[in-house]
């Protein structure tokens, strides 16, 4: 019964272990568990319900910053504008109250989304390489961020009820967290049951491939940029929750922990391979990396040189070299 039982489990072990799902989900999730107990070592304080429900909060506008740019490096592209974005989406948040109310948080979301959509139409028309588009894009929001506020910060009006809603909590969870876990639920039922999920592995497993195979391509990367913009609107309106004012220089650092939270998700940067949980989860790594180096040791003006090597070890990891040949 006991040899049974061992020759039954054993391809049960061996087939979980050797699962797409499991590596895109389980590994990351293994490798966030162990990098949270290994820093309790050092501060068992942060294990305590307030204090991780304090860390999902300010990890927040990172979170969701790094569920929109998941959709542009599944297609094998990359969005660098999303840290414009917010910051843009933080001082438009603020100039629109007056007019607005609680509705100029639709607005800057919405123009998120337009931005976004555009950058995927210039980019898919006239055939200029996503990196070079959305930089540009970059240094035109915060160029303009920065004209419009002249680099003052401006406080958030007490009037507006959904960011004082965003910055308070639910039964000690914060509400940043609830609304970030409606909307992956949201994107993960687009991306499982509808055509657009497909679509997307599909332009990311190889664009020609695809564009035989019927898949409108201008469409899709138009909606995934779409969705990055607005994602990156609403880290915006979540910075702006936590600090209560606006200024475009807060959200200079999520550039690069937004793309190493996409990639050491495990999302592959040659597209095709990923999801949005593996980069939520590689998201929290990335921010308890920032608490972890703090523990160990490390300066804060030292943190972007680990997170670049992150990045660079992530990404020679999860290319696939063989779909995209000769690498440049």
């Amino acid at each position: 019964m006991g040899n049974n039982a061992e020759r039954v489990s054993k391809p049960f072990i061996q087939t979980l272990f050797q699962s797409g799902r499991f590596r895109e989900v389980g590994v990351p999730l293994v490798v966030l568990v162990a990098a949270v107990l290994g820093t309790a070592i050092f501060s068992p304080r942060l294990l305590e319900f307030n204090s991780l429900m304090s860390f999902l909060s300010d990890a927040s506008p990172l979170l969701i910053l790094v569920v929109g740019g998941t959709l542009p490096i599944l297609l094998g592209s990359i969005d660098v504008s999303v840290a414009g974005m917010a910051a843009l989406a933080g001082v438009l948040a603020v100039q629109f109250n007056p007019a607005l109310g609680s509705f100029s948080i639709v607005a800057v979301v919405a123009l998120g989304a337009c931005i976004g959509a555009l950058q995927g139409f210039v980019q898919a028309f006239a055939q200029i390489p996503s990196l070079v588009t959305t930089l540009g894009t970059l240094g035109m929001l915060q160029g303009l961020a920065m004209l419009i506020t002249g680099g003052t910060p401006d406080p958030l009006p007490e009037s507006d009820v959904v960011i004082n809603w965003l910055g308070q909590a639910t039964a000690g969870i914060p509400n940043s967290a609830i609304a970030i876990l409606a909307i992956l639920l949201f994107l993960s039922l687009l991306m499982r049951f509808t055509r657009f999920g497909r679509d997307v592995y599909a332009v990311g497993a190889g664009e020609r491939t695809a564009i035989m195979s019927g898949v409108r391509t201008i469409r899709t990367r138009v909606a995934c940029f779409a969705i990055s913009g607005a994602c990156a609107a609403v880290g915006g309106v979540l910075l702006l929750s936590i600090t209560t004012f606006s200024s475009p220089s807060l959200s200079g650092n999520f550039l690069l922990l937004s793309i190493v939270g996409v990639l050491i998700g495990g999302t592959a940067a040659s597209g095709g391979v990923g999801g949005l949980v593996s980069g939520v989860i590689g998201g929290l790594m990335t921010s308890w990396f920032s608490i972890a180096t703090i523990v160990v040791g490390v300066g804060a003006e030292a943190q972007n040189a680990v997170f670049g090597i992150l990045a660079l070890v992530a990404v020679a990891l999860t290319t696939d070299r063989g779909k995209i040949g000769v690498i440049k």
